[in-house]
């Protein structure tokens, strides 16, 4: 009897990949900056799917694993709570840049809730400083953007 190949494909996350995962996430954020105000949807969508990957990487991370390569299969690899969580920021009704606003949001909220224990984990640095220069930058560029999120 053979083995199946779909074992061999998960392998752990390597700490530096994850460290550059909670820095990407706000190098793609404060790009929402710049594209929200000039009303370039397209790209926003893009950044804010990219944010989407890197928290499911984070994710992914969280559960001792890397995402696998042109995997077919991905919600076996999260909880039902980490699906439902991503689920709820695929939504965008209208395509307005409030829309994009909304689920760059709500990744950040899950970002928050995920990065600290990515840190303890991999025994990882926070990135403080980029995010607290991030967030002064979209809280200047953008008007609707939140003074405060917090996920509690």
């Amino acid at each position: 009897m053979t083995k199946p190949d779909w074992p061999d494909l998960l392998h752990p996350p390597d700490p530096a990949a994850v460290q550059m995962l909670l820095e990407r996430f706000w190098d793609d954020l404060v790009e929402l900056a710049d594209l929200l105000p000039r009303q370039e949807l397209l790209l926003a969508a893009e950044r804010v799917a990219r944010l989407r990957a890197t928290v499911l990487a984070m994710m992914l991370a969280l559960n001792g694993i890397e995402r696998p390569p042109a995997t077919r299969h991905l919600n076996g690899y999260l909880g039902p709570s980490q699906r439902a969580a991503l689920e709820k920021t695929l939504v965008a009704p209208t395509g307005a840049a409030e829309d994009w606003l909304g689920q760059a949001v709500a990744l950040v909220v899950i970002y928050r809730w995920y990065a600290p224990q990515l840190v303890e984990r991999y025994q990882l640095r926070y990135p403080s400083d980029r995010e607290a220069a991030v967030w002064a930058t979209l809280r200047d560029a953008l008007p609707a953007w939140p003074q405060a999120v917090t996920t509690g």
